[in-house]
């Protein structure tokens, strides 16, 4: 069974604890963005290769379309933490880390320790 702290007794974020968030974030927005350029450069060259009509086998066509899919899911998961991520930030350089958008309340530190880029509080979650 865990408990949760209240917020008034959990200790507030100091501001080197902050800088060392909000270091951790910007270096996962710059992998995030690395990420995508690796991807979208891997998009390319399978985009320009030979077209569906010259693979003659239906097996190639099917990997290539499968491989094709993969990578661009994959881009739009990469987009949406990449943003989500920005926002963090925002929020905190807007002094609003550690507030839930939904209610205005408490986000947990332990959640927050766990979940850096959480922005609502287990309530709002659940």
């Amino acid at each position: 069974m865990t408990t949760q702290l209240d917020p008034i007794s959990e200790p507030a974020w100091t501001s080197d604890e902050l800088a060392a968030i909000r270091a951790g974030l910007v270096d996962a927005v710059e992998r995030l963005h690395r990420e995508l350029v690796s991807i979208g450069s891997g998009l390319a060259p399978a985009a320009a290769g030979p077209t569906i009509e010259m693979l003659h086998d239906e097996l190639d066509v099917a990997a290539q379309r499968a491989e094709l899919l993969q990578d661009a899911v994959q881009a739009e998961n990469i987009t949406a933490i990449l943003s989500q991520t920005e926002h963090v930030i925002a929020r905190l350089d807007a002094g609003l880390y550690g507030t839930c958008e939904s209610c205005s309340g408490h986000v947990g530190r332990a959640r927050l320790e766990a979940f850096p880029r959480a922005t609502l509080c287990m309530s709002c979650v659940g």
